[in-house]
């Protein structure tokens, strides 16, 4: 059971994601971001354990050279170092990128992303 990025690209690529986090809605909002998490070409990696239906995630992802890139609309801070933060958390290093919304159906309890590239 649980989350897990998959890499279908031929280039070694770099994740972030966000999941809900009641210890962040005192700072104002209620979520957490953590990142990079590196899934080499055609493997998968599991980042979250436990049964992930119904919960809603967002993520980034980037190859090495930022030649490529996967996300969406919902902004946030993010540094080029590893983090663990709450979703308002952001520093002079950071860069602002979109993340795109996962809701995983309530009747999965393993979800994959995929990235899909050249």
């Amino acid at each position: 059971m649980g989350l897990y990025f998959q890499n279908s690209t031929s280039t070694t690529v770099w994740f972030a994601y966000a999941y809900a986090n009641s210890d962040c809605a005192a700072k104002g909002d209620p979520w957490s971001k953590t990142g990079w998490f590196m899934v080499t070409p055609h493997t998968d990696l599991k980042v979250r354990s436990g049964p992930v239906n119904g919960a809603k995630y967002f993520f980034f992802a980037e190859n090495q050279d930022r030649s490529l890139s996967w996300g969406g609309e919902f902004f946030t801070q993010i540094p080029d170092r590893a983090f663990d933060w709450c979703w308002t958390t952001g520093s002079t290093d950071s860069r602002l990128l979109g993340m795109k919304k996962i809701i995983v159906p309530v009747t999965s309890i393993n979800h994959t992303i995929n990235v899909i590239g050249p």
